[in-house]
């Protein structure tokens, strides 16, 4: 019996990490949950709890973030490391999971079922906070390909979705193991109510209020190699430049440069900023937002700059550089473990939210890995972001799920938020989605790409916006509410 235990919590967890590998498996979630509720109906011990909780959860992390072990950018074996730490740590999430549904559900044996979705999104929410934040994976994510349902997303944010996914899974197996008409129709409703939902604020979104601004992205695909060797820096710049001039005129208002587009190169040099004036800012109009590396004492870090003809206008330093691979974990308190260099770079933390001016526009400017963090794109849309740029560098992965995987998110960021969002990446994927979530363009992966966009802004700010993830926050309180109260009980039966 306990081998059939595994192999359906095996099961389960494979159906679920493949929900996150492609837009056209994403209805795996509604249903792939179930194998794992059986088990958990079967569970006797705290120890068969962490058991299988840790099975599930190992098994299906491995399966959405296999590709950390593919990073080109480091050795191997640190790479492969590092993955399998993060599978590790993200494991414990999913025993958390486990261990306070098992607690409570004596408790609360009839309604021990609704108890899942319910520390499940709370879990999740924690998870995308502190130190090892990790928002990357969200049961959310495997949803994008449906742009109805996902529209919650303004009210919710992404806790609502994966609230839903949840919630049908549950619904499904409480059917399955007592049929009744009554949950046939909960069933209906649940399912269909994000799609009823949906399509009425897809099909109703405020009117944009704000002129007309011509944008152009660039996709230089420079590669990981050639972006650390340094005889190429000179010849990779003119690259660049001679892209940019084939693709702008008169009208062009923004270019954008991905990250890592200067690798050995700094606007805050004199010479570089002449070298692009002359060859290139022949408009007065156009400014160009780009990714840069700039320095402020002895500290380094990863970089977005705004420039124009005049010089350089402001710059935003990223404030969630990747853990590992940026920066090492507790660097900035412990200094001495900034010595360690598992990746690029070990970078400072920004500490201060950023928004660019552009005539009449405010926008935001966020940095690769920054993308999956909506509080902090929510943050920059309340303070008064028009519209919302990501400037990334996929280099490290040049095939696999990471690229697609990454990139889909930003649909979420746009929806959140209603706002469009222009993501440009160095090696792909670049994409323009407008508010709705609606991808307007989408480039491929490693190839060189020019992305013209014509796009309007808002200042119309969602529920999301305004309030952030009071959903999640919600449910969290509900579940430590019940918590404090089933500790209070046995107690007093003590």
């Amino acid at each position: 019996m306990k081998n059939k235990k595994i192999l359906i919590t095996v099961l389960s967890a494979i159906l679920t990490g493949l929900s996150q590998h492609s837009y056209s498996i994403g209805f795996l979630a509604w249903f792939s949950l179930i194998p794992f509720l059986f088990v958990l109906s079967k569970l006797n011990s705290f120890k068969d709890a962490f058991k299988f909780s840790f099975i599930w959860g190992f098994i299906y992390h491995l399966l959405t973030i296999y590709w950390l072990a593919q990073n080109i950018g480091t050795i191997p074996i640190i790479a492969l490391f590092s993955m399998l730490l993060t599978v590790f740590y993200l494991s414990f999430n999913t025993v958390l999971i486990v261990f306070i549904w098992y607690y409570l559900k004596k408790y609360y044996k009839k309604y021990n079922l609704l108890l899942i979705p319910i520390i499940w999104v709370s879990i999740e929410y924690v998870k995308s906070y502190g130190l090892l934040a990790f928002p990357w994976i969200s049961l959310a994510n495997s949803q994008l390909a449906y742009l109805y349902p996902i529209q919650i997303a303004e009210f919710t944010g992404i806790y609502g979705v994966s609230f839903w996914i949840v919630c049908l899974n549950t619904i499904i197996y409480s059917l399955l193991i007592n049929q009744s008409i009554k949950k046939v129709y909960l069933l209906l409703v649940t399912f269909l109510f994000p799609w009823f939902f949906g399509y009425i604020l897809y099909n109703n979104l405020d009117e944009y209020k704000l002129d007309d601004l011509n944008i152009v992205l660039i996709q230089p695909n420079i590669k990981l190699s050639d972006s650390r060797d340094y005889s190429k820096g000179n010849e990779l710049l003119n690259k660049l430049i001679d892209k940019t001039k084939s693709a702008i005129d008169n009208n062009t208002d923004l270019v954008i440069w991905p990250e890592a587009a200067l690798p050995f190169h700094n606007i805050k040099d004199g010479k570089t900023f002449n070298f692009i004036k002359k060859k290139l800012l022949i408009n007065d109009n156009i400014k160009i937002l780009s990714g840069d590396i700039t320095f402020n004492n002895d500290k380094i870090y990863n970089s977005v700059v705004l420039f124009d003809y005049k010089g350089l206008k402001s710059i935003y330093n990223k404030q969630r550089p990747v853990p590992l691979a940026e920066q090492v974990p507790l660097s900035e308190t412990f200094p001495a473990l900034s010595n360690i260099n598992l990746g690029v770079a070990n970078y400072s933390s920004g500490k201060k939210d950023v928004l660019f001016d552009l005539e009449q526009y405010k926008f935001s400017s966020l940095i690769c890995y920054e993308s999956t963090f909506p509080e902090i794109n929510r943050r920059h849309v309340n303070k008064g972001a028009d519209f919302i740029t990501f400037l990334v560098n996929d280099a490290w992965y040049t095939h696999g799920l990471e690229p697609e995987q990454h990139a889909r998110q930003s649909i979420f960021r746009a929806i959140e938020n209603r706002r469009s969002v222009l993501r440009c990446a160095n090696t792909g994927i670049s994409m323009i989605i407008d508010p709705s979530g609606d991808l307007i363009e989408k480039t491929k992966l490693n190839t060189e790409a020019t992305i013209t966009a014509n796009i309007k802004g808002t200042d119309y700010k969602t529920f999301y916006t305004k309030f952030g993830n009071v959903f999640a926050q919600l449910l969290f309180i509900i579940m430590v509410a019940l918590i404090l109260k089933t500790l209070l009980r046995h107690e007093k039966n003590i």
